[in-house]
């Protein structure tokens, strides 16, 4: 009995989630009250309540699921790269913004949740500090990703792996936003295949194919930079 209990409770508070999910999604976090998210999910106004304390916790909630839900498709799209794919940090990433891209696409309402945080972490403390968490994470590892291509010599001697991090990340971000101003206005393949392609620009602030660069950028047939919006 303790076991089905246990079990009604997770999926009343996933149905809790998902009506958040919905009202969020829909009209925003400031005119979203729990009131809309409790007639969404058709139960009592203190429903909600049960389950999260507030309403900053239900979005908090909603974008640890966002980022579980990332990582999850990151992690099976780099498991099923053939073993030489998997060694080569350039097609890692190809597949790490492939990944982001497929889960933007199945995933809009949980994606327009995301950059309503990044928003909202200018003004709210706790929503800003997860915000900060994942992109620490998130920089860290694509960091050491950059490093390992650089080494590898897949990016020129002398890429910033950090500042290529946080580059690439704003390509990701800056595409999400203008996919929801205007869906399918681009190609998400072509986008991650770019993405994945721009070497970023040297530590010492020169730009990418400066001297040589470029036209062996250019001879690999490699895709141009992505401009960010």
């Amino acid at each position: 009995m303790p076991r089905i209990a246990e079990q009604a409770r997770a999926a009343r508070r996933e149905q809790i989630i998902a009506a958040g999910l919905a009202c969020f999604a829909r009209a925003g976090y400031h005119t979203t009250t729990m009131a809309d998210v409790a007639a969404q999910a058709g139960v009592s106004k203190g429903t909600p309540y049960l389950y999260f304390a507030s309403k900053e916790g239900l979005f908090l909630a909603l974008h640890e699921k966002w980022d579980c839900g990332a990582m999850e498709r990151v992690e099976a799209a780099i498991a099923a790269l053939p073993d030489a794919d998997r060694a080569s940090p350039r097609q890692v990433l190809h597949a790490v913004a492939a990944a982001v891209a497929a889960h933007v696409t199945a995933e809009p309402d949980t994606c327009r949740v995301l950059m309503e945080a990044r928003a909202l972490a200018a003004h709210e403390p706790a929503i800003a500090a997860a915000v900060q968490v994942s992109d620490t994470a998130t920089h860290q590892q694509l960091k050491q990703l950059f490093a390992a291509g650089v080494s590898a010599g897949e990016w020129p001697e002398g890429t910033d792996p950090a500042l290529a991090a946080r580059l690439f990340t704003a390509g990701l971000y800056g595409l999400m936003a203008q996919w929801h101003l205007a869906p399918g206005s681009f190609s998400w393949d072509a986008a991650a295949a770019a993405l994945a392609g721009s070497p970023a620009p040297h530590a010492d602030g020169a730009a990418p194919g400066v001297g040589g660069s470029a036209a062996a950028s250019a001879g690999t047939g490699e895709p141009p930079a992505v401009p960010v919006a």
